[in-house]
């Protein structure tokens, strides 16, 4: 079974999906992704300092520090990196789906229903926290408001995704109630299918 995890920027995405992963589950996760492509992907690399200049190089490939204050807040800039980013991470999920062995494999995609990928797995799954929460988790990330904005700006609403998706998880950023949810999610995903049935609608 193959499971997308989507929801706006931080919205606790990369959180779950690291707790599907210690329940069993096989993960990949964009950013990590993204980090191996800027570190040594040449290809990308090469893309990315063609676009942004070779300010954006650090010792190890791209420096993502160098790169996000040139981004960031830059609506133009962000869909630029995003179209040159976004094929290779799709390429590299669909590779290691295809290479997996695991009953349940789970990937964190975040432009999931933009990018019009949502039928490519068998469940989606929307994470979903009060606004000032994640706006103070962003900030937390260095993403100020205007940045915040550009990000948004590429994205459906979290009201959206939430209503597109199977499932919808909310995330009170209380850690042992979403490993619940993540714990429960699983659990009715493996009754149901032993069942033969339908899908959950809400964790």
């Amino acid at each position: 079974m193959t499971i997308a995890v989507t929801g706006p920027y931080a919205s606790g995405k990369s959180t779950l999906v690291r707790m599907l992963g210690e329940l069993g589950a096989e993960t990949v996760s964009a950013d990590g992704i993204v980090h191996s492509l800027l570190e040594s992907d040449e290809a990308a690399i090469h893309r990315v300092t063609e676009r942004f200049g070779e300010s954006v190089r650090g010792e190890h490939g791209i420096d993502r520090k160098a790169l996000g204050r040139m981004v960031f807040g830059d609506a133009d800039a962000l869909r630029d990196l995003e179209d040159i980013l976004h094929p290779l991470v799709r390429r590299e999920t669909e590779r290691r789906i295809e290479a997996s062995e695991a009953s349940v494999f789970v990937a964190e995609i975040p432009l999931l229903f933009e990018g019009e990928r949502s039928g490519s797995f068998d469940l989606t799954v929307a994470v979903t926290v009060p606004e000032e929460r994640r706006r103070a988790w962003a900030a937390e990330r260095g993403v100020d408001e205007a940045a915040l904005q550009a990000i948004e700006a590429r994205q459906l609403s979290g009201e959206e995704k939430a209503r597109r998706a199977d499932v919808v998880v909310e995330n009170r950023a209380e850690q042992d109630k979403l490993r619940e949810r993540a714990r429960a999610l699983l659990k009715n995903l493996f009754e149901e299918r032993e069942a033969g049935g339908g899908q959950e609608q809400e964790a």
